[in-house]
């Protein structure tokens, strides 16, 4: 360790970096993914109280929604990233929060959906913003042995927020209705109070996070990046596995944000629940599969790193294809049994993340890690962009188990692929030897 470098709990942190940044970056962690999750949660009731969409029509409607999100998103990335190394990573977050608050309270004056996509391309360029610094920051701020302990310790952090801010959000139009309010009038309120929060966080974002910009990294053009990393996976079927598996496993979260939560809604309202009431009950699938995320992490992180990658990354994926098609089997998503399901779709979920991310971290080479983190990160914002708006036909027109299946059987045939690849490898090996 050097003198420059200090120790905020196991991480040592890079030089110029304080403990006030450190703290900072807790809070950020801790809010960030969870304002991000929290229009989630209250997109169904706005798509009922506001637009008056039957709940046979809402799958489709989310999918819509979050296919300008993501594009929005995969256009923003670019910007976001040259104004973070020449304005600084606190501007653009704090940015972020502005542009997240903006969206929220813009959010539920929507009267078509025509509108309420345009807030939610304001609400997504905030996203762009906020996630983008996240993993900026966490990069920054931890010596290069360190930054797999802050990301652990700041995914932690990220999942507690998620579980907190959709309980709190999701409570609140209830409270608010109890008082006299409208539907409407509750909804607004409710997202009032989610836009103040991204405000304060916007104000605390600025005054603590580290000032000025680290050293210059060498930025590649958009084009010649996606060049460069595709062209790795032509040669290396690792990676074009970890592309593969980028694409099913960050659509398997969008799916998991949507779809849980209009399901257990319509499910509180088929059984006669007023929207209010409906949100506040509906929730509870969503917040159990997350809880459960949100613990796991700890059962398998030694498994991850101890198994071989294929391995790892093909049983993890299998792990998906059954926590998310065992939702083939819930009737109603509020009942005991069936929430015992959706904690298994918890731990096939972030089971498929974690080995993702964990594959493309280990099989990216030091001198070509930009442009292939750059194309897995794509990869998954077009799996979301794509999953989401196939799997609102799906909750539609099929069933509301229906695209989490499809998600199942994606997470399979790439879990297939990757123990293939593994006992490819074995038999190679032993020729070798």
């Amino acid at each position: 360790m050097t003198a420059a470098t200090t120790k905020f709990g196991p991480v040592r942190t890079e030089e110029g970096t304080s403990t006030s940044n450190m703290w900072a970056l807790m809070y950020v962690a801790f809010v960030t993914i969870g304002l991000v999750t929290g229009m989630a949660t209250m997109t169904p009731y706005i798509l009922t109280t506001n637009l008056g969409i039957p709940e046979t029509g809402q799958g489709t409607a989310l999918g819509t929604l979050a296919f300008w999100q993501e594009l929005t998103l995969i256009l923003a990335y670019g910007p976001i990233g040259i104004m973070a190394d020449r304005l600084g990573r606190r501007a653009v977050y704090a940015a972020g929060f502005l542009t997240l608050a903006i969206g929220y309270v813009i959010y539920p004056f929507a009267t078509t959906l025509t509108e309420l996509s345009l807030a939610r391309v304001v609400y997504s360029l905030g996203i762009g913003a906020m996630t983008g610094m996240l993993a900026t920051v966490i990069a920054d701020y931890a010596v290069e042995d360190d930054r797999g302990k802050l990301t652990a310790l700041c995914g932690f952090l990220n999942g507690l927020g998620v579980v907190i801010v959709a309980l709190f959000i999701g409570k609140l139009p209830a409270v608010f209705k109890a008082d006299g309010m409208s539907d409407v009038a509750a909804g607004q309120q409710t997202m009032f109070i989610a836009g103040a929060v991204c405000l304060v966080s916007a104000l605390l974002a600025w005054s603590f996070l580290r000032r000025g910009v680290p050293k210059a990294v060498v930025k590649k053009p958009f084009v010649q990046t996606m060049k460069e990393g595709f062209g790795v996976a032509r040669t290396n079927r690792r990676i074009a596995l970890a592309y593969a598996s980028g694409f099913v496993a960050r659509g398997d979260i969008a799916i998991v944000g949507l779809f849980a939560i209009a399901w257990g809604k319509k499910a509180a309202i088929d059984a006669g629940m007023t929207p209010t009431e409906a949100l506040s009950a509906g929730i509870l699938p969503f917040v159990v599969a997350q809880s459960v995320a949100l613990c796991w992490p700890a059962v398998i992180a030694v498994p991850l790193d101890r198994m071989h990658r294929m391995a790892s990354l093909g049983w993890c994926m299998m792990l998906g294809l059954i926590g998310y098609c065992c939702l083939y089997f819930v009737t109603d998503p509020l009942r005991g049994a069936s929430l015992g399901l959706f904690a298994l779709l918890g731990i096939g979920q972030i089971s498929a993340l974690l080995a993702s991310q964990t594959t493309i971290g280990k099989e990216a080479s030091e001198e070509m890690r930009g442009s292939i983190i750059g194309v897995f990160n794509f990869c998954g914002a077009v799996g979301i962009l794509i999953l989401t708006v196939i799997g609102g036909v799906l909750f539609d027109k099929v069933g509301p188990w229906a695209p989490f299946f499809l998600v199942g059987l994606l997470n399979g045939v790439i879990g297939i692929a990757a123990l293939a690849q593994h006992r490819s490898e074995v038999r190679l090996a032993a020729v070798v030897g």
